[in-house]
């Protein structure tokens, strides 16, 4: 076992032996039993052969083993003196069909255990890592690809299972085996022993040779698998886009790409299989014969008998199976540990953002941005940022693209923490609370209103069941939603498709103003809410935005400046830095930056600088 599959191994059992243990103990049991009952075959058809053949009543020599081939069958026989031939053949014909019977039902409890243990394994894997990854900051999914994840989840999870379930059984299945065959043969003859053991060294030289490209092979097949996950989840999410500018073509070459890479690899990984199958075939072929030439060479210098010859053929070449598992098992272990690698790669991955273990349920004075910083991989989007948001105002962040907006929101909501400064909500450092509870204080409204393909009822309610459907309608008629809910075929119950592409942009975007506002949140947090929306779904959307800005303290980052000029206070941000904040007509006073994007949105030329902004 190299390095890499012990380590598999060591931290396998270390997470999850022991909530397995019992069944694993039971596969363990059920294997070794159906092992030491096929291994008696040999003494069975040994006792068979000496009384066919008359020679069940010969004298064994003081001194021999009793598992020597030579006289294995008189040995048995004479276990039941007083018995005619006829007898002795009838019992062990039937006890041969007995065993036989017996081991395959031990041998299917075995392999259905271990089928088990894969599957629950790798439930539990599956599990952890799903937890990890769900903890981890946004950070981390900015870094990764959306389909590695997915493939490391499903497929590595999987593959990495098997080394609890069906690779220990293959390993105590052939261990067993070999030991017991190996003994048969030792105490007949040593010459042929040393046969079978060159035929192990030149097994498992075979398996070093495979080793290194088997575990490479591995690893490439799960990175174009995960490449090709990726890849679908890509063209599926963004098919609209590749429609509408005519890309079918385009995302098609992608994916044939993709799954071209992935043929390649199986197909190379396939060639390498079929070659160690021929390659051990071969090496098969010539122990069997070279055993076979021994066998005949020790007869005839008479230390061999002709049935100890036709056993030892027999118990030979049974040997061989086992031989050939035990060295794939340990090219099984190598993919094993390819799979567990990648697994222990993101479990070793810890998030940026650490939760803190302070409760916070409510939102008493202000929250408060400190002199804080930020930047992605060297790129600054906020410098220097502090800013005063009061319990009960609506303040509105209003600058050019890439002005820094939407980062302070996500500072704001500690999907990040900033690089420098501090934010404190009612004087407490959100680096000490807890994520969860400080989270529910908010209700949010992004650019981009994401739905999942289920009701428009589970939708609203997102993750909080405990809402009834009466707070549901509620929050939907707040969101000015609830009329057109009411003309959907199954109305509430209505699935809207996946990131609902069953409804308008501006239907989708009340939905989502439902969803933040349904648990009646203290801090609401909308970015840029009404930017893709056409003239009358932004009116019911701008409606909604207030109604609901009225009773909650109020984020609003602003695309279309008319639709916050009412803004309690509106804080001007450029190229990641505040320039001002005020009222909307002090700010056309004092702010050149705000000024421009009036003039932009309005279409002011220089001598209207002093009309007022549309209001709503």
């Amino acid at each position: 076992m190299t390095a890499s599959g012990g380590r598999a191994f060591r931290w396998l059992v270390g997470r999850y032996a022991r909530p397995f243990s019992g069944a694993i103990a039971l596969m363990v049991a059920l294997t070794c039993a159906a092992n030491l009952l096929t291994v008696l075959q040999p003494a069975i058809l040994a006792a068979l052969l000496a009384n066919l053949s008359g020679t069940a009543r010969q004298t064994v020599p003081p001194g021999t083993s009793w598992l020597n081939l030579n006289y294995l069958g008189v040995w048995i026989s004479q276990r039941l003196s007083g018995r005619t031939a006829y007898d002795v053949l009838a019992l062990f014909g039937v006890l041969f069909v007995a065993v036989s019977v017996v081991v395959a039902g031990l041998n299917y409890l075995a392999e259905s255990t271990a089928s088990w243990l894969r599957a629950h394994i790798g439930r539990a894997i599956q599990s952890d890592l799903l937890t990890h990854l769900v903890g981890q900051d946004m950070a981390f999914f900015a870094r990764q690809k959306s389909g590695e994840l997915i493939s490391r989840v499903t497929f590595d999870a999987s593959a990495t299972a098997t080394a609890l379930g069906p690779l220990i059984r293959s390993l105590i299945h052939n261990l067993v085996q070999i030991a017991v065959y190996s003994a048969y043969l030792f105490s007949t003859s040593a010459w042929l022993t040393a046969g079978a053991i060159l035929l192990l060294l030149v097994q498992f030289g075979l398996t070093q040779a495979l080793k290194r490209p088997t575990r490479r092979m591995a690893l490439e097949e799960t990175d174009v698998s995960a490449g090709l996950t990726g890849a679908l989840q890509e063209a599926f999410t963004s098919i609209r886009v590749a429609k509408s500018f005519g890309a079918e073509a385009f995302e098609l070459d992608k994916l044939r790409g993709a799954t071209d890479a992935v043929v390649a690899a199986l197909w190379k990984k396939g060639r390498m299989e079929k070659l160690e199958i021929s390659a051990r075939s071969i090496l098969d072929s010539l122990a069997v014969l070279g055993v076979f030439f021994i066998a005949i060479a020790q007869m005839r210098a008479g230390y061999l008998t002709f049935q100890g010859l036709l056993l030892f053929t027999f118990v030979a070449r049974s040997l061989i199976s086992p031989i050939n598992q035990l060295a794939t098992s340990a090219l099984w272990i190598e993919s094993v540990g390819a799979a567990a690698g990648r697994i222990d790669e993101l479990l070793a991955a810890r998030p940026q953002v650490v939760d803190g273990s302070t409760s916070k349920a409510t939102f008493d004075t202000a929250l408060r941005i400190e002199d804080c910083s930020f930047g992605y991989g060297g790129h600054i989007a906020l410098d220097g940022v502090t800013l005063e948001i009061r319990k009960g105002e609506f303040v509105a962040l209003v600058g050019s693209s890439g002005a820094g907006k939407s980062t302070l929101a996500d500072l704001i909501l500690r999907l990040y923490d900033p690089d420098k400064g501090r934010i404190l909500i009612d004087g407490v450092d959100l680096r000490t609370l807890n994520q969860r509870d400080y989270r529910h204080l908010f209700g949010v409204v992004s650019q981009e209103s994401l739905l999942f393909h289920d009701s428009v009822r589970t939708n609203i309610r997102y993750g909080r069941e405990h809402l009834s459907d009466a707070m549901v309608e509620d929050a939907a008629r707040v969101a000015h939603a609830h009329d057109f809910i009411m003309r959907l075929p199954r109305q509430y119950d209505t699935v809207v498709g996946d990131r609902g592409l069953r409804l308008s942009g501006g239907e989708r975007q009340r939905i989502a103003i439902a969803r933040a506002v349904v648990h009646n949140p203290e801090i609401l947090i909308l970015d840029e809410a009404t930017s893709a929306l056409d003239s009358e779904s932004e009116r019911l959307v701008q409606q909604a935005i207030n109604q609901v800005a009225s009773r909650a303290t109020a984020i609003v980052i602003a695309h279309r400046l008319s639709t916050v000029t009412h803004a309690d206070r509106i804080v001007v941000l450029d190229r990641g830095r505040i320039e001002s904040s005020g009222r909307h007509d002090e700010l056309l006073a004092t702010s050149a930056t705000y000024r421009r994007l009036c003039e932009l949105q309005f279409g002011w030329t220089a001598d209207e600088g002093s009309r007022p902004a549309p209001t709503r």
